[in-house]
């Protein structure tokens, strides 16, 4: 695959830098969380760690609208068919706000439950867990939407428009986490149920002024209760919603397995996660690129295109993450430095940073082929390949790797399965793409 500077990769650059400060500005909300929960001890560090993967166990529902969203708003763009598009859209999002709705209130009954059979933490651990998932779950109908509000203006190209929306969003929780907290300027201290009042309060800022950009790019869905287009928007989003649903489901058992070892090794697992995210974070940035642009030529009927654009979004983008994964996981040791309460912790997260740095290579390759076969219309592929290896290789090797290397086994399993996927992904595309993909508007 041949990297060279022309008009098409640097549509892929505009395109994507934006999205890529987007993603990091996402990591940033957590590793903002991180770093001021960090004082609290151990205990609120390993219980943000265990809310941190239940919450995006939750948010996999997210994806069953957002996906459709993203290839009915580019393919729609692609062929000339806005209005038809904001109508599709439109539905897609009402019919969400309801699922999700129901979803929201039922989780935050059953957030102590959801904690115990995950994780199985006791003591303040577990009060933590708690507090801090049902305040993220009442505000669960904000996040919803911002996501979907996200979904259309990147598919639509004008990705500095999600930068600004996200990057007040940000600035904001940066403010507020100190505040709600510990408890300044009048505010009462809230500990880690602070950390997540910030977050819902800084993503409803994002609402208004993602809802400007769309009003300007003449993209305001059109909402209205009706089911023209739900059969092929559950074609779409339920092969995407089960990926992440099962691959989130194992992972929460992947993070059960590690948090069995106990606070330390749980706390030193989020501090390493938290800083990884800074890296692969942007590996959903070009994953987006991919969909929305092959999604674009899918659109316009040029497969061609649509699969040459896809490869070298692929290309740039892991040689991007997988570079930033190297400089991590060499330097891990000082960089964990400020989210850990004491030296052991430190060591664990920097150990978990040299594994997880030099396996962003393979990891690029699968999140972004992945994004390139959504937007070409399939969304089953992905599914199958990143579940089947999550399972047999990452999970499974786990439950034998721990007994024998402790939390290295769980890490060393993690390594082995990106590369799988990486490398299962790339003989597909370029064997197979022609017959995957379809176009759906």
């Amino acid at each position: 695959m041949k990297l060279r500077v022309d008009n098409e990769l640097m549509q892929v650059l505009k395109m994507s830098i934006p999205l890529v400060i987007i993603e990091l500005v996402s990591s940033l909300y957590s590793l903002t969380d991180t770093y001021f929960v960090s004082w609290l001890g151990k205990e609120a560090l390993a219980g943000l760690g265990v809310a941190s993967y239940i919450l995006m166990f939750a948010q996999t529902f997210n994806v069953l609208f957002t996906t459709p969203s993203i290839v009915f708003t580019s393919q729609g763009l692609g062929s000339g068919r806005k209005e038809q598009a904001k109508l599709a859209v439109g539905e897609v999002f009402l019919n969400g706000l309801i699922v999700i709705s129901i979803l929201s209130i039922t989780w935050y009954q059953l957030a102590g439950v959801i904690v115990e059979m995950q994780s199985g933490v006791k003591g303040l651990t577990f009060q933590y867990s708690v507090d801090y998932l049902q305040i993220r779950f009442i505000g669960f109908i904000v996040s919803y939407s911002t996501m979907f509000l996200d979904s259309i203006i990147v598919a639509s190209g004008y990705t500095w428009y999600s930068l600004i929306a996200n990057s007040s969003g940000l600035i904001l929780n940066i403010v507020l986490d100190p505040i709600m907290i510990y408890g300044c300027f009048g505010f009462p201290p809230l500990g880690v149920a602070g950390a997540a009042i910030a977050t819902i309060v800084s993503n409803t800022v994002t609402l208004p002024i993602q809802l400007f950009y769309l009003a300007k790019l003449g993209l305001i869905p059109c909402l209205h209760f009706e089911f023209s287009y739900v059969k092929k928007a559950l074609s779409l989003g339920l092969p995407a919603f089960a990926e992440r649903f099962l691959f989130s489901l194992g992972n929460n058992i992947y993070a059960g397995i590690i948090s069995r070892l106990g606070d330390t090794v749980m706390a030193s697992h989020n501090v390493g996660l938290r800083i990884e995210s800074l890296i692969y974070m942007p590996g959903f940035a070009f994953s987006m690129t991919a969909s929305a642009l092959v999604g674009k030529y899918i659109g316009k009927g040029e497969l061609a295109n649509a699969k040459r654009i896809g490869r070298r979004t692929a290309l740039l983008g892991s040689l991007v993450i997988g570079l930033l994964g190297v400089i991590v996981g060499v330097s891990g040791y000082y960089l964990t430095q400020p989210f850990s309460p004491n030296d052991e912790i430190r060591r664990l997260a920097s150990t978990y940073l040299f594994f997880a740095g030099f396996s962003e290579f393979g990891l690029g390759f699968a999140m972004i082929i992945s994004g390139a076969f959504r937007g070409a219309g399939n969304t089953w592929l992905p599914m199958l390949i990143n579940i089947v290896s999550l399972t047999c290789v990452r999970v499974l090797l786990s439950i034998v790797l721990v007994e024998y290397m402790g939390v290295i086994g769980p890490w060393l399993a993690m390594f082995i399965d990106v590369y799988v996927r990486g490398i299962v992904f790339i003989v597909l595309y370029e064997t197979s793409f022609n017959k995957l993909a379809r176009k759906m508007i």
